[in-house]
Formats: structure tokens, sequence, C-alpha cells
């Protein structure tokens, strides 16, 4: 069970990280004047992601790493679709739109913030249904 809920956690933190990522890049877009708060509360983050991931680094079980191969690779599967369909939507010829350099950054942030959410509802479904079900 603490092996189970470690991974979670850790699936939490990177949902949380890309989630301030995703949010700091469109704060930053809004012209807005916080972004030494901003550098400070990420410093933050990652020094708790970085002792969290020390202290729970060697810990994994048989059934535990065959659920995340699993997840890694749906997940890895809808990048794929997802980055693909958004980049045929930008070369298309048909398309007269101009997107700047920065709505591009800030739609992939969003693409890795749905994949990391997909990442920790699919992996907390399969621990809880089992890998073959």
């Amino acid at each position: 069970m603490n092996v189970k809920m470690n991974i979670k956690l850790r699936l939490i933190m990177e949902v949380i990280t890309v989630l301030y990522l995703f949010l700091s890049v469109l704060l930053k877009k809004l012209d807005t004047n916080i972004p030494t708060l901003l550098t400070y509360i990420w410093i933050a983050i990652w020094c708790i992601i970085f002792l969290y991931g020390k202290r729970l680094g060697g810990i994994t079980d048989e059934l535990l790493i065959s659920v995340l191969s699993k997840v890694d690779r749906i997940v890895a599967y809808f990048l794929i679709f997802v980055v693909g369909i958004f980049s045929c939507f930008l070369v298309t010829p048909y398309n007269n739109l101009i997107i700047s350099k920065a709505t591009i950054g800030i739609y992939l942030m969003f693409i890795l913030l749905i994949a990391t959410a997909i990442r920790l509802i699919l992996f907390i479904y399969y621990d809880r249904k089992g890998i073959y079900k």
C-alpha cells in the first residue's frame, strides 16, 4: 500500500508541476508583474519533488512497474496522436491563421498538462482494476 501511495504522490506532483508551468506561462502572457514570486514558488516545488524523489527512488514493485509501463505506453500513443494532429493543423496550406510561437508553446503546455493528468488517472484505474482486466 505504501509503495502504491508513493507512486501516486509522485504522479500527483508531476501534474501539479505541469499545472504550475501552464499557469505561470498564462500569467506572463497576461503581462502581470509577478515573475519573481513565480520563480520562488518554482524553486520550492522542485526542491520538494527532488527530496521526495531521493527518498522514494528505490521503492518499486513488479506489478507497479508493469502498470506504469502500460500507462506510459498509452500516454505515449496519446501524445503522438495529439501532437501529430496539432502539427498537421499548423502546416496545412488552407490555414490562414498566423499563430505566434508563444501561442504554440501554450498549446503544447496544455497538451502536456492533459497527458500528465491522463497518466495519473490511468495509473489509479489500472492499479485498482488490475492490468489484465
